[in-house]
């Protein structure tokens, strides 16, 4: 059922995207209101949206599963991705020595901080995996995961929330410019947010 689920939505986003779109889907650690996936489950999702050109498939299984994870990148064309979720170098090396994931996502605001988004970066160039980052944060987080990105070689893409309103999108204040689809290189001092007196009392929490 997850299979046929997901591969109907892979086939429909292509049909409409065409041929040269980046299509990129999540399976948020296999979870769903019913089940978690195991290992078999995510076999099968794999085989049902490989027709369709994914760019990466993220979170086809949960982070308890290392072995799972390497498994799966064996068993399958489909690169698969992940790491939001974990923090510090030491536990990513659990999964990038396994080679867990063919597209690490670490979030600086989350793994560590900048050092260590780059160590684990290093880690994954090292057996030549991309990065594609995870910035499901505030303005704040945003930035740094942008500055990361441009700073890591191996960076295949950058992750943009689609809609950065409210104390986010005014702490950044223009600060990121995209253009064309293309996010361009951060050009102000610091990692560019602004934190006014003004902003402090719009939002005093």
């Amino acid at each position: 059922e997850a299979a046929d689920f997901e591969g109907d939505k892979a086939a429909f986003m292509r049909s409409h995207a065409g041929e040269d779109a980046w299509i990129m889907m999540d399976g948020h650690m296999g979870n769903n209101h019913e089940a978690t996936w195991n290992l078999d489950v995510a076999k099968a999702v794999m085989a049902a949206v490989e027709p369709s050109g994914l760019l990466f498939y993220e979170e086809p299984l949960h982070y308890t599963d290392p072995w799972g994870y390497a498994e799966l990148c064996r068993a399958t064309n489909v690169p698969i991705a992940g790491g939001e979720c974990l923090t510090a170098s030491y536990e990513w090396r659990v999964f990038i020595e396994r080679d867990c994931f063919d597209v690490g996502q670490p979030d600086a605001s989350f793994t560590g901080g900048l050092g260590e988004f780059l160590n684990v970066a290093a880690m994954l160039a090292q057996r030549d995996r991309k990065i594609a980052t995870h910035a499901w944060g505030a303005g704040a987080s945003l930035m740094q995961n942008v500055h990361a990105g441009f700073a890591a070689g191996n960076t295949a893409i950058l992750e943009i929330p689609p809609d950065y309103a409210g104390l986010h999108s005014e702490m950044i204040d223009g600060g990121l410019v995209i253009k064309d689809g293309h996010v361009l290189p951060p050009d102000r001092p610091g990692l560019g947010v602004v934190l006014t007196d003004e902003i402090k009392r719009r939002y005093p929490f």
